[in-house]
């Protein structure tokens, strides 16, 4: 399987259900585009954001078009540019002020990793409400959480939370597309990393992934987190570079 077909189908399919079902979320699809608006004015990577699903589509009309989407939403849009694919896109966005906002690393396994759950951790599958309260210590504007911790969107997706003497400590979600299984929204609360939370939730929803019959599993790492991933398996293969206009967040 071609790692990065497999990646930018499921980046896309992650664009499209939280687009689709995230709460208050707008989802526009163009001919060779994805935008998403949000209901928090938070610009995320896939919280008003664009994605471009042709890399034949014209890179100066995805520009235009995903700056008229965020004027008509009111919100400050953010741009994926692979470094795989997108260099022309990269260098629209470039040409039109845009600037780098933040950046990923793209990886993938292709095999299994190892699940040891230690005694005093229990993972709980499907949990909203540990999921959403995890993510509410970690994300900064706390009005973005709803936009991928709905009950809608874990409802259309694969989640793990790994729980501490009742206390929720970290998750990951899953979102399958054909063969590929992607791993989101991976996030440990501050003052308890270091101990191996969240590369649990990882594996437990990448080997869910295998399972559930995906040939490989993808995923786009912080600098913070690729350690971690490299530590299971996962191998590098792409980067991508987020753009959005000069002074938004």
């Amino acid at each position: 399987m071609d790692v990065y077909e497999a990646a930018d189908t499921n980046v896309a399919a992650a664009f499209s259900l939280f687009g689709r079902y995230g709460a208050g979320a707008t989802l526009d699809g163009r001919p060779g585009l994805l935008l998403v608006a949000a209901a928090s004015e938070y610009a995320g990577a896939f919280h008003n954001a664009a994605l471009r699903t042709d890399p034949a589509a014209d890179p100066h009309r995805v520009v235009e078009d995903m700056l008229s989407f965020g004027r008509a939403q009111r919100r400050d849009m953010v741009l994926w540019a692979s470094t795989h694919r997108d260099r022309d896109l990269a260098d629209a966005a470039e040409a039109r002020g845009l600037q780098v906002r933040s950046t990923a690393v793209g990886m993938a396994l292709r095999s299994a990793p190892a699940l040891e759950v230690p005694g005093e951790v229990e993972l709980v599958a499907g949990d909203v409400a540990g999921f959403a309260a995890v993510h509410r210590e970690v994300v900064a504007e706390v009005g973005a959480v709803p936009q991928f911790a709905s009950a809608d969107v874990l409802r259309a997706t694969s989640t793990v939370v790994a729980y501490v003497d009742g206390t929720a400590v970290a998750c990951a979600m899953g979102a399958r597309s054909g063969r590929t299984a992607g791993v989101y929204w991976v996030a440990t609360r501050p003052g308890l990393r270091r101990r191996g939370y969240g590369r649990l939730v990882t594996a437990a929803v990448a080997r869910a992934g295998f399972e559930d019959g995906a040939e490989v599993v993808v995923l786009q790492a912080t600098a913070m987190g690729v350690p971690v991933y490299e530590r299971l398996g996962f191998e590098r293969f792409t980067e991508y570079r987020r753009f959005g206009q000069a002074g938004s967040r």
